[in-house]
C-alpha cells in the first residue's frame, strides 16, 4: 500500500534506485540537448544576421555607385540637351528677326516711303 512509485511490485528497491538513476540522466541528457540546441541556433542566428548585415552593405554600396553613373549620366544628357535647345531658340529669335525685318523691308517698299 505504501509503496513508492519508481517500486516494482516484487519491492525490489534497488531496481527503483536504477530507474531513478536513469530518469535522472534521461533528465540530464535532454536539458543538456535543449542547452545545446539553443546555443547552436543562437550562433547560426549570429552567424545569419552578421552575414545579412554585410550583404546589405554591399548592396547598398553598389546602389550608391549605380546611381551615382546613373545621375551623372543623366546631367550630362540634361547639359547637352539644354545646350541643344538654347542653340535652337537663338536660331529661331534670329530667324524671326530676319523675318520681321523682310516683312518691313517689303512694305516699306511697296508703300514708297
Amino acid at each position: 500500500m505504501g509503496a513508492d512509485v519508481g517500486q516494482t511490485s516484487t519491492g525490489d528497491p534497488a531496481g527503483s534506485a536504477r530507474r531513478r538513476r536513469t530518469f535522472g540522466l534521461i533528465e540530464l541528457l535532454d536539458s543538456e540537448h535543449k542547452q545545446w540546441s539553443d546555443h547552436v541556433l543562437s550562433i547560426a542566428a549570429e552567424r545569419f544576421e552578421r552575414r545579412l548585415a554585410e550583404e546589405i552593405s554591399a548592396l547598398r554600396d553598389s546602389l550608391r555607385g549605380a546611381l551615382h553613373d546613373g545621375l551623372g549620366a543623366v546631367r550630362q544628357e540634361l547639359s547637352t540637351n539644354r545646350v541643344e535647345l538654347l542653340k535652337w531658340s537663338i536660331l529661331f529669335w534670329v530667324g524671326q528677326v530676319a523675318a520681321m525685318a523682310a516683312l518691313l523691308a517689303a512694305m516699306f517698299r511697296f508703300t514708297g516711303r
